[in-house]
Order: C-alpha cells, then structure tokens, then sequence
C-alpha cells in the first residue's frame, strides 16, 4: 500500500492523470464503501475510481469473500453517492449494468485475452474456445463460445444482474458446454460446473433484492420523466 500512495504521489506531483481500481469483499467492503476512503483518494490525486467485486474464480477461491446482498446494496448507491457529491469519475463493472444494457464482455464491446494468448469473454471468465496465435479476433468473434455470448445477451431482463457468471450461474454452464469451450485457468482447470455451484446461493440471495431495487429504479426514472414533462 505503502508503495502503491507513493506512486501516486509521484504522479500527481507531476500533474499525470491517473485512477484507481478497487476490489470489494465481504471483508473490507465498509472501509472501501466510505467517504473517508474516496476522499482519501481524491486528495492523493485519483481522477477515476473503478469498482469491482470479489468473484470466486479459480479452485483456490474463497466464497466467502463474496459480497452479501446488502454489501452489494451498499456499493451500489454509494458509487452513485460519489458520482453526486464529488470530484471523481466513478464506476462499478457490475452495479452499473443497468447503463449498458447488462454484460458488456464476449465481444459485445470488449474481451479478454490472458498470457497464454487464450482469448476470452471476459477478465473474470476464463474459459475459451480460441487463441490469439492461431487465429485472427474476427475469427474469435464468430467463435461458438462469442457466439453463445451474443445469443444469451442480456443474460437478464434486470440489468443489476448483469453477470452470466455471479448473476446467472446457469447461462455460464450452458455456454461453455455448448461451445465446447475449455478453462484457462492459469493455475489449474476448473469445472464450470465447480465455478457454478460457488455462485449458486449468492445469485439467488442477491436476485431478490436487485429485483426489488430494479423496480423502485424504473418507477423513479419514470416518475422524473413525467416531471419533466415527457411522454
């Protein structure tokens, strides 16, 4: 940490822009979720901010670590907190889901390629059907596993579940048996059914609430619509 405040230092001394991404868990989500935290990040310089949540991938992951209902509840209006009250540029890769129409990986506007050259949907899902050296990101466009992507999207009608993976379990199971794509795991393979299984229970006790927020969400956005005198 102590390195990473000096890089900063160094940066905004030098007047170079810079952000800063952020991993909330289960453990620290009320030290990153707070005013003190961004504050302190915007007095050390920091012009965006990006916000992630845990996600259990790879066999060494801890579930527990994932963030409950009410922690991601938190992260979600206090992004939006910080977008109304202060000088940075916040976002959150899945709270904001509801902006782009839900997942924005496999190919819809980004992808992943890892060390290896394996090309997936996305940073956090590491399976693949395709590798940068035998062929070409079109030809990884219009691969079975991109191709699966593109059919299943949005993986949910409610955009604040946006994730095929943390979200909706079971759309990640069927694409990669389908596309017949393999884990890339860089560590070792992992059954997508393994990766399912440790986001089962949080799928379904998040899916509750954020069916409940996206419901107040619309009601609002159409009420400050008629405010506003729209049709």
């Amino acid at each position: 940490y102590e390195r990473l405040t000096k890089g900063m230092e160094i940066l905004k001394r030098n007047k170079l822009p810079f952000g800063i991404s952020c991993c909330y868990t289960s453990k620290n989500v009320d030290a990153i979720g707070s005013d003190e935290f961004i504050d302190d990040m915007i007095a050390k310089g920091a012009k965006f901010a990006w916000f992630f949540t845990y996600m259990p991938v790879g066999k060494d992951a801890v579930p527990e670590l994932i963030a409950k209902p009410e922690q991601r509840e938190h992260m979600y209006r206090f992004v939006r907190h910080i977008r109304e009250t202060r000088p940075i540029f916040a976002l959150d890769f899945w709270n904001d889901g509801e902006y782009v129409d839900g997942c924005v990986a496999g190919g819809r506007f980004y992808l992943h390629i890892n060390a290896n050259g394996d090309i997936e949907p996305c940073a956090f899902i590491h399976y693949s059907d395709s590798n940068i050296r035998e062929k070409t990101l079109l030809e990884a466009y219009k691969s079975p596993l991109f191709m699966q992507y593109r059919e299943n999207q949005p993986f949910n009608k409610n955009h604040l579940r946006p994730c095929p993976c943390l979200d909706n379990p079971h759309k990640l199971v069927e694409m990669v048996e389908k596309s017949g794509a393999k884990s890339t795991d860089v560590q070792a393979p992992e059954d997508v059914h393994d990766l399912a299984a440790k986001c089962q229970k949080v799928s379904e006790d998040w899916g509750r609430r954020a069916d409940e927020l996206w419901v107040e969400n619309r009601a609002a956005k159409e009420a400050a619509r008629k405010a506003r005198g729209e049709e």
